[in-house]
């Protein structure tokens, strides 16, 4: 059986064509990538196989029922998951997994079964009374998941379920994907994510609301790319791809010379942060030296936000001490603020401002002179490609857009150290490499840049990394020393390897 059919499907906003002329057929069964740019049309497709959204023109057909007629005839087959989850901060776990349920029908002795068998399906089974809003993202990630699943779908339809979850938490859910398959639910995830793409029966490349290319990942790759990644940057980045900052990324950084006579441009020594029994950041000592890329790794909730926002004068520390740009973190906040750039990873943008207006406030905020900041506003524009959308609103931006464009009010005053938290979470692969080409930039200039990650292969890229957990430094040392430390023979293992084996490892030793 085909569960999902469409012929022409198009989907406009007034002038914007979304999704354009979808032609598409997806066995029962199939577990089937959907893989494309910021704004390529991926939630808009998604949510018209959901049944949240009326196509403008087109067929489309889903579990057999024409859509939108005949959408309540299946709607209790399909699981929706989307981008933010749909979860209530203020219920707990339990309590999400009720409402739900309610919606659905699912009441009684099904209720009890079905919540005990995803609770314990998810690992969350110990979790059930604590707050959705108290969640660490993983966690919330997996009860979005179940939410889901309370009704068994028969098609689940996932929208970039695992953007800004770590390595751990990624294999988690894809443990649970791969035994939902097994049992023949059919199952369509839009991901950022190639290696994601990789493991799916086959993977539509969507771009500018178009399916330019459709097969199984080996098909995709034999047709001239010899990576997915390539094929992707290829298909949505065109001639964009030649024109990316400096040298490729699968040139690694750690080979650049660093002046070790400097002081170095962070330090930390024994820092730490309590919020009231709760140690969040626990006795961490280090040293980043000038005109390194530093990269910061750890699962949600390990501490690696919170140790940033110490080192950028927004939180005091418990105990310890730091050092920032030869600034001490506890008595002089203000003057560390004023010397770095500092990205979070929900970009600090003011979504109401226009690109321009962005740009005017954060001159505003380090007091650029006037000339200045035209030299440094046109630097930003032209950096973040948005030469043509200087009016837009921040918030019509796609992610890759508003990414550039929060890195530019970030460093618009030519700061030392620069800190980037998740700064490519959710965007895809082409704005992904873009990025690191602007970062590789910035080092080369010297520049210290301090950046978290959840992507293996961007920490390869930097010079040294950092392993926390638990709020506890578990490993330093550059990509190849903290590969070598776990390998096994003459082979070595894959950085996530080692980032998994050693949270693993740190397990065992806590039981």
């Amino acid at each position: 059986m085909t569960v999902i059919t469409t012929h022409n499907l198009t989907r406009r906003f007034g002038d914007l064509t979304a999704v354009d002329g979808l032609t598409l057929a997806i066995p029962e069964g199939e577990l089937f990538g959907l893989v494309g740019s910021d704004g390529a049309g991926k939630t808009t497709t998604l949510r018209m196989l959901a049944g949240i959204l009326d196509p403008s023109a087109g067929e489309l057909s889903v579990l057999g029922q024409p859509f939108p007629s005949q959408v309540e005839q299946v709607h209790g087959h399909i699981g929706y998951m989307s981008q933010r989850f749909g979860l209530y901060p203020d219920l707990t776990v339990g309590e999400n997994i009720a409402f739900y349920a309610d919606i659905f029908g699912v009441t009684g002795p099904e209720l009890r079964e079905r919540s005990e068998r995803l609770l314990s399906f998810s690992g969350l089974a110990p979790f059930v009374s604590r707050q959705a809003g108290r969640l660490s993202g993983g966690m919330k990630q997996k009860l979005g998941l179940c939410c889901a699943l309370i009704h068994t779908p028969r098609l689940l339809l996932l929208d970039e379920p695992t953007n800004g979850v770590d390595p751990v938490s990624r294999r988690d859910f894809w443990r649970i994907l791969r035994e939902l398959h097994a049992e023949g639910v059919t199952i369509v995830v839009a991901t950022a994510y190639l290696d994601e793409a990789g493991r799916c029966d086959r993977v539509g490349l969507i771009h500018d609301g178009r399916l330019i290319a459709c097969g199984t990942p080996g098909e995709l790759t034999r047709s001239g790319a010899t990576t997915l990644e390539e094929l992707v940057i290829a298909g949505i980045g065109g001639d964009m791809a030649d024109s990316l900052p400096s040298a490729s990324l699968r040139e690694p950084l750690s080979d650049r010379t660093v002046s070790g006579a400097e002081p170095p441009a962070v330090t930390l020594s024994n820092l730490t942060k309590r919020f009231d029994a709760f140690t969040a950041v626990d006795a961490i000592s280090l040293a980043v030296p000038r005109g390194q890329v530093f990269g910061f790794l750890g699962p949600n909730g390990a501490g690696k936000s919170t140790t940033i926002r110490m080192l950028c004068g927004i939180l005091a520390p418990t105990s310890g001490s730091g050092s920032v740009a030869g600034f001490d973190i506890a008595s002089q906040p203000e003057l560390i603020k004023a010397n770095i750039g500092y990205m979070s990873q929900r970009f600090s943008l003011y979504e109401d401002l226009t690109v321009e207006e962005n740009i005017a406030f954060y001159g505003g905020v380090y007091r650029l002179p006037a000339e200045k900041l035209r030299q440094r506003a046109a630097w930003v524009v032209e950096m973040a490609g948005l030469t043509e959308r200087r009016t837009s609103k921040a918030g019509e931006l796609s992610g890759g857009w508003k990414q550039r464009l929060a890195l530019g009010c970030a460093i618009l005053h030519e700061p030392p150290i620069v800190f980037l938290d998740e700064p490519t979470s959710g965007v895809d692969p082409l704005s992904r490499r873009r990025f690191w080409g602007l970062i590789r930039a910035m080092a080369d200039d010297g520049v210290t840049v301090f950046v978290t990650t959840h992507y293996m292969d961007e920490a390869e890229f930097c010079d040294r990394l950092a392993l926390i957990y638990r709020g506890e430094l578990v490993a330093v040392g550059t990509p190849l020393e903290l590969k070598q430390a776990r390998a096994a023979g003459d082979e070595l293992p894959s950085l996530e390897d080692v980032f998994i084996g050693l949270i693993e490892e740190r397990d065992r030793q806590g039981e």
